[in-house]
């Protein structure tokens, strides 16, 4: 069986699911070229076999993949920050007693907190992006060097242990279209911030008719973690006439945050 008949079986599941019982669950550690594209039929094949409108349907799948993106992100971040919090204090606690003390730092948000200003965030941030990079290139099979395997490797296991996923769920409610993404890793309280922030600015643009102009220079946040896939999201809101703070939430609570879109009216 070649890989296009296993995506359509895979594809047909989903669907029977779906019909059966109106929500399907997938859980998800990467989001590759070719995962992009199975997610597109997947898509498409939802839209077609339950008569929703495909005017829709592109803008609806451009905005999931930013936000499935955004929280593989943060997850990547999320276990990096803990590997360097370890590093940081390797030399003050017992090694039979590190996981007890991370588990409490990392499950406290006042000590999670804290510990982030021992941290440099230019170095987290290059780091999360070459670990992604490394992560892309190896599923794709390209060249990677021994040593990037290593830290692929240690990197995979600590997720598997710190059981660090994402839950993806597609919701179908009479004419409306719900999607939630769950991921094992809290958003830090200056993140948050942050993207409340650009949210805020985007939508004051939007409400002068201007919405594209936040991803002008002038107005765009550079900063790691300012929002940029969350704000690709809500132009897809704005585009679709919805106000994307109605539509779109993101809480983070005990470990973990979770994000709503829902898409109403989405019936042909």
């Amino acid at each position: 069986m070649d890989d296009a008949e296993k995506r359509e079986i895979k594809i047909e599941k989903v669907l029977s699911i779906l019909r059966e019982k109106k929500v399907v669950k997938f859980q998800i550690n990467a989001l590759t070229r070719n995962g992009r594209d199975e997610l597109m039929e997947i898509f498409s094949s939802i839209f077609i076999n339950f008569g929703l409108n495909m005017e829709y349907m592109f803008n609806i799948y451009s905005a999931i993949v930013e936000v499935i993106f955004n929280a593989v992100k943060a997850n990547a971040k999320f276990i990096l920050f803990q590997e360097m919090i370890k590093s940081r204090i390797a030399g003050n606690i017992k090694d039979e007693e590190m996981d007890d003390v991370l588990q409490t730092i990392f499950r406290e948000e006042p000590l999670r907190e804290f510990m982030v200003r021992y941290i440099p965030q230019d170095l987290l941030k290059k780091k999360t992006q070459n670990l992604l990079r490394v992560d892309e290139y190896f599923r794709l099979k390209k060249g990677v060097s021994q040593e990037e395997k290593e830290n692929l490797v240690h990197y995979r296991t600590k997720m598997q242990e710190r059981h660090i996923n994402i839950e993806f769920k597609i919701i179908l409610d009479d004419n409306d279209l719900i999607f939630s993404i769950l991921n094992d890793s809290p958003v830090l309280k200056k993140d948050m911030e942050r993207i409340l922030h650009s949210r805020e600015v985007h939508a004051m643009l939007a409400d002068s008719g201007h919405s594209g102009d936040f991803f002008s220079p002038e107005n765009l946040d550079q900063t790691e973690s300012a929002g940029m896939g969350i704000a690709m999201a809500d132009e897809v809101f704005y585009e679709l006439k919805l106000n994307p703070f109605d539509y779109f939430t993101i809480e983070t609570s005990k470990g973990q945050t979770k994000s709503m879109l829902h898409f109403p009216g989405v019936n042909a």
